[in-house]
């Protein structure tokens, strides 16, 4: 019997998800990455298991918002003005997918893959022995008016044709849930399907360590080019290692992706999302869920290493340096909303990751359109740590022609 071979390009939640579905369907598989598992932006997320987030993160509401956040360097979404003209593509792309025919398709198309994300985690998380680092408290979502509320009626109507009802409980009874929370909150809901993990970057390393238990392998090295004969890829050229043989390649390189499917004839939309967080050990308030804040998007997350403040969106390439005041501004965007919350001390971190995000809020899912023997899985943006596992079962599905409980069409390679 002929063995089957997998390399794996990126290290994180999605490419590790992805090698321990393809060890369950009988394949050897090499992950290879320049960082150690769990060390991009699946290390510094928000820790959201946001399965009820179906709506595109790019929608009519939102679209309005724009150029008020544009106005605000540290607001919740900003471009770095000499990046323009790069990122013009990607947002006109999005401003044609905030169009009410293409939200109703993106919104279904979400949802589907939100159908099996927890038990996709519940099965690697339990097979590396971690399956405790799931919380199973939906998060809460605050308002510090009605207007606030009101606005987002229409994003709890679909929601709730999905499934996902979001029940509202009055400023009282959110501060009885949490004492943490200040006195300015109006209301809450719950968001209907949002846990988190208690610790991102040890969820990606504890699936790592099952799968080099099963036999897998993971190289630390850059991939520097990808050969190919004909219309299948026969090599990576790496870093440090050289020339190494492919079998079958699965690109899950986050925001680097769309530069290796460029190397195979593929035009890809996709932009860096550089996302920032805060953690702060010493936080001064206690929390047993997490919370988002209606005012400006952003998470606040209780976790092993402390309260963690992660958000924003920030369009300045690959390489532009860290802007952290834009860590700090979360810091302030929480303290109106947890009063007791501790200014940052000399154990507090700040982090920049680049979520790979596409003008239609959908991943990439699948075979590659030019190659024969490639497939994709990158693109997820703000839901990475989301889906990241039941793409990694999407993919070996794929690999090996199991029947999907999903229609992989509107994740397809060639849609931008």
């Amino acid at each position: 019997m002929t063995e089957l071979n997998a390399t794996i390009i990126g290290a994180g939640i999605v490419g590790m998800s992805a090698a321990a579905f393809l060890q369950r369907s009988g394949y050897k598989v090499t992950v290879i990455d320049r960082l150690p598992p769990g060390e991009g932006c699946s290390f510094g997320n928000a820790g959201g298991l946001a399965f009820a987030e179906i709506t595109p993160t790019i929608h009519p509401r939102v679209l309005m918002k724009i150029p008020g956040w544009l106005m605000n360097p540290l607001g919740p979404l900003t471009i770095r003005w000499s990046y323009l003209p790069k990122a013009l593509p990607w947002f006109l792309a999005a401003g044609r997918n905030a169009m009410p025919d293409r939200v109703k398709a993106i919104t279904e198309a979400r949802a589907a893959l939100a159908l099996r994300v927890v038990s996709d985690f519940e099965t690697l998380l339990k097979s590396a022995g971690a399956a405790d680092l799931i919380k199973y408290q939906d998060t809460l979502r605050l308002y510090d008016n009605e207007q606030q509320y009101q606005a987002e009626a229409g994003e709890r109507e679909t929601k709730k044709s999905f499934g996902f009802e979001m029940k509202r409980i009055s400023g009282d009874e959110a501060r009885e849930l949490e004492p943490a929370l200040g006195p300015n909150i109006h209301c809450g809901v719950f968001h209907g399907g949002w846990y988190f993990v208690t610790n991102p970057g040890r969820a990606v390393k504890s699936i790592a360590a099952d799968v080099v238990k099963n036999g897998g392998a993971i190289l630390a090295d850059d991939v520097v080019s990808i050969g190919r004969e004909g219309n299948k890829v026969t090599h990576l050229v790496l870093k440090e290692h050289g020339r190494r043989a492919v079998d079958k390649l699965v690109v899950c390189a986050g925001a680097y992706s769309h530069l290796l499917a460029k190397q195979l004839g593929e035009k890809i939309l996709l932009e860096a999302e550089r996302g920032y967080h805060m953690m702060l050990p010493n936080s001064g308030v206690s929390l047993s869920r997490s919370l988002t804040y209606a005012r400006t998007p952003g998470a606040a997350t209780p976790m092993e290493m402390g309260l963690r403040l992660a958000g924003t969106d920030e369009f300045a390439g690959l390489d532009a340096a860290p802007n952290y005041a834009r860590a700090d501004a979360l810091w302030t965007i929480f303290k109106a909303v947890l009063p007791g919350l501790n200014a940052p001390d000399e154990a507090t971190t700040r982090w920049m990751g680049r979520r790979p995000g596409t003008p239609d809020s959908l991943p990439v899912i699948g075979p590659s359109r030019t190659t024969a023997n490639v497939w994709y899985g990158f693109g997820h943006g703000h839901m990475g740590l989301t889906w990241g596992p039941t793409t990694g079962r999407l993919i070996a599905e794929a690999m090996t022609g199991a029947k999907s409980n999903i229609d992989l069409s509107p994740f397809r390679a060639d849609r931008f």
